[in-house]
């Protein structure tokens, strides 16, 4: 049985920097130190031979993210930054905000970039991509209805008898 949804993880150049970022951008908070080398055990899970990384399990809102920082091996695809969002793959992290063009003009104080720019989408609702200052790809979007209401989201409540809360 699937139980939820856990995080997205993202590969990033500087640990510390994006920490910062998503902190001050959306309020996450670093829960866990994460991290190995010569693990045979986590190049198993992972894939990967030789890897060594650093990262943080964060926590905020209605989620988890993931920051890491590989030392090894090297990376060996396209920067995140020469990717639109129009490439295969998980092209996007979309975060639901009280004020599309507010948080578009923090976003950019605190390093981001744009790829788009804000613009009144269903209901009138504002809606924009833009990139974190590693390149990743973000959306911010107002709450178009009530169907899309993070907190009318199921599955939550079958957690408690795994958290022992009830």
């Amino acid at each position: 049985m699937i139980l939820a949804f856990a995080h997205p993880g993202l590969v990033v150049p500087d640990l510390e920097a994006a920490v910062e970022f998503y902190h001050k951008m959306f309020g996450f908070e670093v829960m866990t130190n994460e991290g190995w080398e010569n693990s045979p055990e986590a190049d198993r899970a992972i894939g990967a031979k030789g890897s060594a990384c650093r990262g943080h399990l964060l926590a905020g809102h209605n989620c988890h993210l993931e920051l890491w920082q590989y030392q090894s091996p090297c990376a060996r695809g396209d920067a995140p930054g020469t990717l639109g969002p129009h490439e295969p793959g998980i092209r996007h992290l979309a975060f639901y905000v009280d004020d599309c063009k507010s948080e578009f003009d923090r976003l950019l104080a605190l390093g981001g970039s744009a790829l788009g720019e804000p613009v009144a989408g269903v209901n009138d609702c504002y809606v924009v991509y833009c990139r974190d200052p590693f390149g990743n790809i973000l959306e911010l979007c107002e709450i178009p209805s009530a169907d899309e209401n993070p907190t009318r989201l199921a599955g939550v409540d079958r957690l408690d008898r795994f958290t022992g809360s009830q």
